[in-house]
């Protein structure tokens, strides 16, 4: 006959605990140190004017993305689609199905992350086009 498994001993556990709580804290704290290099990159290249960020007054993603602008002293442009019709008809030209939507320098991006903002800058301005000045859908 077999005899059941014992449980681990709670060593195991707390070691175990232990081992997780360091894994998720270097986690969160790489992902704030590549968020702030791309704010000094981010920072770095842009000049005003170069970023427009299309919000509406209740999306709270748009208010994330405008605290890390800002803390970054990152030089940018709000229009507030809610607020503005020639916003809201810009950005309905797009087809965006939300917001916030970045426009820098002719390029279109749904959703804030610093990474696509920081190559936006480093390219050359888009001109745009009837066929392709349309923003990208998920």
């Amino acid at each position: 006959m077999t005899q059941p498994a014992s449980p681990p001993p709670r060593s195991s556990l707390w070691g175990l605990a232990v081992v997780l709580l360091l894994v998720f804290g270097g986690m969160q704290a790489w992902t704030w140190w590549r968020h702030e290099r791309q704010g000094e990159a981010v920072k770095a290249l842009a000049q005003p004017d170069q970023i427009t960020m299309y919000t509406t007054t209740t999306c709270p993603y748009c208010a994330k993305a405008k605290v890390w602008l800002n803390g970054h002293a990152v030089p940018w442009r709000e229009c507030n689609i809610d607020l503005d019709a020639t916003c809201r008809a810009t950005f309905e030209a797009q087809g965006a199905p939300g917001v916030p939507l970045l426009q820098v320098k002719g390029h279109w991006q749904l959703g804030f992350d610093p990474l696509w903002l920081t190559r936006a800058l480093q390219t050359e301005p888009r001109q745009p086009s009837p066929s392709t000045d349309r923003s990208p859908r998920p």
